[in-house]
């Protein structure tokens, strides 16, 4: 029996994050979301719900997904299904929304290089590969060496009305990465702030006398118990190449290992300019994923 193809409802929420969790452990043998994590995209403010979040329902309840969001001039789909047959009336579906809401904007998809159904359906509808991201982890076994801080610099957690310092240093460290775009104030704190995860003590501000030289933004991932995540890192231009990203990152590490993680993951760029790869794989992390970026025409 086919799927129906309709605008999701808040009442589909419990169901769609299972389907979802499915889908992730048919793929990669552990879950990929909460509830918290999907209501906050679905009452993010630039989300129209009703129109911007499909779901596919059959006879067993709903077997597919498909949002999107507006970033960098463009359109970025996420398509996820655990019935393949769901996934060509879902792509295009999700297609129109995107055509009615921004006419003139380019379209990207990103999914799981294991998602080989999707994968081949994004091929024949005239997506392309155009970049690749890791999924990278280190799993924390008590000898991972201590940070070693650069002259003249200190860290300290976030603390209470810092969180602007942080916004500015994420937008300066990351104005030379691909595509970035700065969000609004208010949309990056619904972000990062109004996580359900949420962690000031997990925020990290690497500093040079009193200016913001690295961050890291960091929380539990509530979808996979013992796993801390690194959802940013980021270095200013001005204070690369002395070291800097290298203790952060061990610090962070440090702290997770000591509240009883059993391991640290991120995701990034495999072509970032920064060389950010070679930054966590000299920590002691590997990739553990690789996930392909489609564009459309």
């Amino acid at each position: 029996m086919s799927a129906t193809v309709r605008p999701a409802v808040k009442e589909d929420l419990e169901a769609t994050v299972t389907m979802l969790n499915e889908h992730s452990r048919r793929l990669h043998g552990v879950d990929d979301v909460t509830p918290a994590d999907l209501l906050q995209y679905w009452e993010s403010p630039d989300v129209e719900f009703g129109r911007d979040i499909l779901v596919a329902e059959n006879h067993e309840g709903i077997v597919g997904y498909a949002d999107l969001g507006f970033y960098a001039d463009q359109i970025w789909l996420d398509v996820r299904a655990t019935d393949d047959e769901s996934l060509p009336d879902l792509l295009p579906a999700i297609e129109n929304v995107a055509a009615a809401k921004q006419p003139d904007a380019g379209l990207m998809a990103y999914t799981s290089e294991e998602d080989e159904p999707l994968r081949d359906l994004l091929s024949r509808s005239g997506y392309e590969v155009i970049r690749h991201s890791y999924r990278m982890r280190i799993a924390l076994a008590g000898e991972l060496p201590e940070p070693e801080w650069p002259d003249g610099f200190t860290v300290h957690s976030m603390r209470d009305g810092e969180e602007r310092r942080v916004y500015d240093a994420h937008n300066a460290s990351f104005a030379d990465a691909w595509m970035f775009k700065p969000e609004p104030y208010e949309l990056w704190r619904h972000w990062f702030v109004d996580d359900a995860a949420f962690d000031s003590s997990l925020w990290f501000m690497a500093e040079h006398a009193d200016d913001v030289a690295g961050i890291v933004i960091a929380r539990a991932a509530e979808y996979e118990p013992g796993l801390g995540w690194v959802r940013i890192l980021g270095v200013l231009p001005e204070y690369r190449q002395r070291g800097l990203g290298q203790a952060l990152l061990r610090h962070t590490f440090a702290e997770f290992e000591r509240r009883g993680f059993d391991a640290v993951g991120l995701g990034v760029d495999a072509e970032n300019p920064t060389g950010a790869v070679r930054v966590y794989e000299r920590a002691g992390m590997h990739v553990e994923r690789t996930n392909l970026l489609f564009q459309k025409g």
